[in-house]
């Protein structure tokens, strides 16, 4: 059985980002044209993401905030890390989730809300088509003949993503031992390319000069 890991075909950059954080291929388009004519690097919103994150510059640092690894490397987008406490962020200074390029160094943030969340203000100047949803789904962190595997998968269940519900629903394979679960709750989300200059756009879903 192998891992539902996210989609490396051609149609799906555009997918990447969520189908590696959510492993569910249908979601919500992002809109770029805004950002397109600029890349949105030197604008004030994206000197103030940098200013807020400069603790999470390299990823050993991220990891020793309780941020985990939640996928394996995406081509044009990089390698997710997510912190579980922090959906419904106070401030720029506490993203949901961060992206390091392959030398661990921190690339974008995202920042998630939940359904009926208040967003403080210093998101209001993002632009309404910058914003995506992510529906529910469960991270799940296992080891298998020696090689850490990060899944993703739809999770419309209540049931706890324990060891034995996850192979009960078809995702975790006898030979495999959890090292880590997580039920995602539906959120509404951005992602800043705050720490890497992008030609799509400070909002877009991917970014050229990633690998």
């Amino acid at each position: 059985m192998r891992y539902r890991t996210a989609p490396r075909s051609t149609r799906a950059k555009l997918e990447a980002f969520v189908a590696a954080y959510a492993a569910i291929a249908a979601f919500a388009t992002l809109a770029t044209q805004a950002a397109c004519a600029d890349d949105g690097y030197t604008s004030q919103f994206a000197q103030a993401v940098r200013a807020a994150t400069g603790a999470y510059r390299l990823v050993l640092w991220a990891r020793a905030d309780h941020y985990i690894q939640s996928t394996d490397y995406v081509g044009g987008v990089g390698t997710m890390y997510t912190n579980h406490d922090r959906f419904d962020p106070a401030d720029l200074a506490h993203p949901s989730m961060l992206v390091y390029d392959e030398g661990g160094r921190l690339v974008a943030c995202g920042y998630q809300f939940t359904a009926g969340a208040t967003y403080p203000q210093d998101f209001a100047s993002i632009p309404a088509g910058a914003w995506y949803d992510i529906p529910k789904h469960v991270h799940y962190n296992a080891m298998q003949g020696g090689t850490m595997h990060y899944g993703q998968a739809p999770w419309e269940t209540d049931d706890a993503p324990t060891e034995a519900s996850l192979r009960a629903h078809g995702l975790l394979p006898q030979d495999a031992t959890l090292v880590f679960a997580f039920v995602h709750p539906a959120t509404r989300a951005i992602l800043v390319w705050a720490w890497l200059p992008n030609t799509d756009g400070l909002f877009s879903v991917e970014n050229a000069m990633m690998p």
